[in-house]
């Protein structure tokens, strides 16, 4: 699941995209760019079994 970096928003959207990658926008903060956070869950909780101690 996509997540905008500024506010967390799940409303991410590509708005173009093709041989060199993809531009996002996000319709909560107004966000635009190339890089956005996935999260395997769907929660956006991160598996602490998995980090180093």
């Amino acid at each position: 699941m996509l997540h905008c970096p500024v506010c967390n928003s799940t409303d991410v959207w590509p708005v173009t995209g093709g041989y060199i990658g993809s531009l996002y926008r996000c319709k909560r903060c107004g966000y635009r760019g190339a890089l956005v956070v996935e999260y395997d869950r769907e929660d956006g909780e991160v598996d602490r079994r998995h980090l180093p101690q």
